[in-house]
């Protein structure tokens, strides 16, 4: 049964970047919800069941014509979980994370009924801030491109949010880790290596290295509590709230996939592969905002993501390029 056709008049939520590791996991938590889920991915594969595939190609075509493709589905709740991520040019970072959000806040702002849009950023947007823990009225002071260009996308979601055109908020992640952890990340790459290759792994070298970590099942439970909430902020830090050692995380993955088996042997390489946005990453998010405004706290161990992060590997999917 088509969860989204004539026989379900109920409003849907609309999420694009579906194909996606963010954007899978918060269809399946919609869906799981009683939601009826309108999935927008540019590939049909790694959609999760129960939801709707729909091909729509927000950084192109007319901005009326996307509206109508909007309003056809019905949509109370849009949630961008699209974006240039991994190995993308300047080009693609910008079509991805600014001039879809671009096209999607005017297309949200020309439905005829009342839309809520929640927009997925990213906690490199800060940039350096040290001694600081990062709380949302740090200004944001990127360095790589492609928090530059993530940034970008959320003042656009800010402004029109502020002008009154939308009902939106933007959720600040930071390393997300879960069910379906892309192959390109430090963490999803790992896993791959030692389910083809469990005699050996390669890594970069981590001494040292802290970074904050969410479970992706968590991000998206914090999507639908921006969906119900009564009061928007502008932008709202969803993590857990402290840094965790790399060194330990990458262990504990190793310890999860091995069981019994004998320990791999660790080949380690270049250091620039640890780091995506140099001098940022290394301060934890205050995530208060969020407890008062949506009820929300992590419910996840990062050992609860690794396992999940491991179980999903029997599921073969393919990991979009385009997609955060």
């Amino acid at each position: 049964m088509d969860p989204v056709g004539s026989a379900d008049r109920r409003p849907t939520a609309v999420v694009l970047g579906a194909g996606g590791f963010v954007g899978r996991n918060v269809c399946a938590a919609l869906r799981d919800a009683g939601r009826p889920v309108a999935a927008v991915a540019r590939r049909a594969g790694g959609l999760p069941e129960g939801c709707r595939p729909v091909a729509l190609d927000l950084s192109r075509g007319d901005p009326a014509e996307l509206a109508g493709a909007l309003a056809a589905l019905r949509p109370d709740l849009v949630v961008n979980a699209a974006g240039a991520l991994w190995n993308v040019t300047d080009d693609q970072l910008t079509e991805g994370n600014v001039t879809l959000v671009e096209r999607l806040v005017d297309a949200v702002a020309a439905l005829p009924e009342p839309v809520r849009l929640v927009h997925i950023g990213s906690a490199y947007e800060y940039g350096a801030h040290p001694g600081k823990k990062l709380t949302e009225t740090l200004p944001g002071r990127p360095v790589g491109r492609y928090a530059q260009t993530k940034l970008a996308g959320t003042r656009v979601v800010v402004r029109a949010a502020a002008l009154g055109r939308v009902s939106a908020t933007v959720l600040r992640i930071p390393i997300a880790l879960g069910p379906f952890t892309p192959g390109d990340s430090l963490l999803g790459g790992l896993a791959r290596q030692l389910a083809e290759h469990p005699a050996e792994v390669r890594l970069p070298p981590l001494d040292g290295v802290r970074r904050e970590l969410v479970d992706v099942r968590d991000v998206a439970d914090a999507v639908l509590c921006a969906a119900r909430a009564d009061r928007l902020p502008p932008i709202v830090n969803i993590g857990s709230g402290a840094l965790a050692r790399l060194a330990d995380t990458v262990d504990e993955l190793i310890r999860i996939a091995g069981a019994d088996g004998p320990a791999p042997e660790t080949v380690r390489g270049p250091a620039t592969a640890v780091r995506r946005d140099a001098g940022a990453g290394d301060r934890p998010l205050d995530i208060g905002l969020a407890r008062r405004e949506f009820g929300w706290a992590p419910a996840r161990t990062v050992t609860e993501a690794l396992h999940a992060l491991w179980g999903s590997l029997r599921v073969p999917v393919p990991t979009p390029r385009h997609h955060i």
